[in-house]
C-alpha cells in the first residue's frame, strides 16, 4: 500500500468510529507519519507547539488501537495497517463493529479481490456561500497581483488569519468579494459579515454558528460558542471574512484599542491564529489589527496586505466618466492617491461641473474636495484623538516633510506622546514616512493635507 491507501484507511475507519473527519492538523500528523517525519518537523510545518502536536498525536493512536484491536503507535502505525487483511478491514466498515468486541476484526490473511469501500462525506453536499449585507460589485478595476497574492495565502499556503488593510474606499470590499469568485471551489462555506454596526462577538458567533447548524440552540456563554464554532473550523475548510473591523475601535483614541465591551474579539482572533485548523479568517479594516501584527513577527500562519493606489488601473474611472485632458489625468490620479472612490466622487464633479475638462478642474491651487468625499472625511476624522489631531494639523501646515522632532516641537507633546501618536497615525495608514538625508520624515497625503487645511479656514 502507498501513503495515501494506508492514509485514506486511516481516515474511514476513524470516521466510522467517531462520526467526526480529521481536521488538517490530525491528517497532517498522519502523513507526516508515514513518511517517517518527527513531532518537532510536523509543529514546525503547523505551526502548532510539540507538546500540542504530540498530544493530538497519542489521541490518533488510541483511538485507531481501540478500532483495531492492536497496540497502535506512532512507530508501528504503518507497518500494521499494510498487514492487516484490507478486505476485512472494508467489510467492517460496510457491515459494522463486531458486537462483542466494538472493534474491527483484521486478520493477516491474503486479500480477495479488491473490495469497494463506502467513503464517508468530507464535506457538505454543496459548497455554501452566504453574502449577507455585502454590497454588490457594480465595477472591479485592476488588482490582479493582489488577487494572486491572496489567492496563493488562502488556498495554497492556508494561512490561518489574513489582514487586508487601506485607506477608506481603496477597494478593500470590493477586492475580497471578487476573491471569492476564484477561491470558491476550494472551500466548503464562505461566509462574509461586516462589523459595520459593532455587533458583540457572542452576536457574531451565535449568527455564525446558525450558517453551520441551524436547528441547533446556541449557549449564551462565550467559551463555548468559541469551541462550537472552532469544531467547524476543523471539521470543514471555510473562509470568514470580517469587513469594516476598525468598527470595534474606541473613538478618540489611539489606533488599536477596543470599544469597552469588545475585547474578547482580541482574544478570538489570536486563537484563530495560533490554534490549529484548516479554515481562513480574513479581517478587513482601515486599521492595524495589533493582535495580528505581533502574530506575524513571530512567524506564525498569518499575513497582511497593505492595498495602495490602484495605478494605471483608475484610467478606467476617467473613461466611465468621460473625461478629456488625458494627459491630465496621471497628475488627477496622483493627487487623489489613485483612491477609486475619491476619484469616481471628483470625475462625477469634473463631468458636472467642468464638462469633463480635467485641466479646468486643476487649475486651482487648491485642491478641491467635493461634498462627499469632505463627509467621507469627517467620519474618520471623529474617530482621531485630540493628540493626533494636534500633530495632523501641524504636519498639514508644512510645505515640507517634518521630521520626529520637528513634530515634538511644534505640536508641544513629549517624546514619548509624539512616538505614540505618530505609531497611531501609521497604524491608521494615514502618515506617510520616508528617509531624508539619514533622517526619517513625515507627511500626510495631498487629500488629508487639504481636508485639514479647510478645516482651519
Amino acid at each position: 500500500m502507498d501513503i495515501q491507501e494506508v492514509l485514506k484507511l486511516a481516515e474511514e475507519l476513524i470516521y466510522e468510529h467517531t462520526g467526526e473527519n480529521l481536521d488538517y492538523l490530525q491528517k497532517t500528523i498522519l502523513q507526516r507519519t508515514l513518511e517517517n517525519q518527527t513531532y518537532k518537523k510536523i509543529a514546525e510545518e503547523t505551526y502548532a507547539s510539540e507538546t500540542h502536536v504530540r498530544y493530538i498525536g497519542s489521541k490518533l493512536w488510541k483511538t485507531l488501537s481501540e478500532i483495531l484491536g492492536e497496540n497502535i503507535t506512532k512507530t508501528n502505525f504503518r507497518t500494521i495497517l499494510e498487514n492487516a487483511n484490507i478486505y476485512t478491514i472494508a467489510s467492517a466498515l460496510a457491515f459494522g463493529r463486531d458486537n462483542v468486541t466494538n472493534n474491527f476484526n483484521i486478520c493477516p490473511s491474503n486479500p480477495r479481490t479488491s473490495p469497494t469501500t463506502t467513503n464517508p462525506p468530507q464535506k457538505p453536499t454543496q459548497n455554501i456561500i452566504d453574502l449577507d449585507k455585502a454590497p454588490e460589485i457594480i465595477n472591479f478595476y485592476g488588482r490582479t497581483d493582489e488577487l494572486s497574492t491572496l489567492s496563493k495565502w488562502i488556498v495554497s499556503d492556508r494561512f490561518r488569519v489574513i489582514s487586508l488593510l487601506g485607506i477608506s474606499g481603496i477597494g478593500k470590499t470590493t477586492l475580497s468579494l471578487q476573491l471569492i469568485k476564484q477561491i470558491k471551489t476550494n472551500f466548503n462555506y464562505i461566509i462574509y459579515r461586516t462589523l459595520r454596526f459593532s455587533p458583540t462577538l457572542t452576536t457574531t458567533l451565535t449568527n455564525l454558528l446558525q450558517i453551520f447548524a441551524p436547528e441547533t440552540e446556541t449557549s449564551d456563554n462565550i467559551e463555548t460558542l468559541i469551541s462550537q464554532l472552532q469544531k467547524y473550523l476543523e471539521k470543514y475548510r471555510c473562509c470568514i471574512i470580517f469587513d469594516d473591523v476598525q468598527k470595534l475601535f474606541a473613538a478618540g483614541k489611539l489606533a488599536g484599542q477596543y470599544k469597552s465591551g469588545y475585547e474578547d474579539y482580541r482574544d478570538f482572533f489570536q486563537l484563530l491564529v495560533t490554534v490549529s485548523h484548516q479554515s481562513c479568517l480574513l479581517l478587513i479594516s482601515r486599521e492595524k489589527i495589533p493582535e495580528i501584527t505581533k502574530l506575524e513577527t513571530e512567524n506564525y500562519p498569518v499575513r497582511t496586505l497593505i492595498l495602495g493606489s490602484l495605478g494605471a488601473a483608475v484610467n478606467e474611472i476617467c473613461q466611465k466618466h468621460q473625461l478629456v485632458d488625458r494627459e491630465s489625468w496621471e497628475k488627477l490620479i496622483n493627487n487623489y492617491q489613485g483612491n477609486p472612490r475619491w476619484l469616481d466622487i471628483v470625475a462625477t464633479t469634473i463631468q458636472e461641473l467642468f464638462s469633463g475638462q480635467v485641466g479646468g478642474f486643476m487649475e486651482y491651487e487648491t485642491l478641491i474636495l467635493p461634498e462627499a468625499l469632505q463627509a467621507e472625511l469627517e467620519q474618520q476624522f471623529e474617530n482621531l484623538s485630540p493628540m493626533e489631531i494636534r500633530v495632523m494639523e501641524q504636519i498639514a501646515n508644512q510645505s515640507q516633510p517634518i521630521s520626529i522632532g520637528e513634530i515634538i516641537r511644534k505640536s508641544e507633546l513629549s517624546i514619548q506622546e509624539s512616538v505614540n501618536v505618530i505609531q497611531s497615525l501609521k497604524k491608521r495608514l494615514l502618515l506617510d514616512g520616508q528617509l531624508e538625508n539619514n533622517l526619517t520624515v513625515f507627511t500626510l497625503n495631498p487629500v488629508w493635507k487639504q481636508y485639514f487645511k479647510n478645516k482651519q479656514e
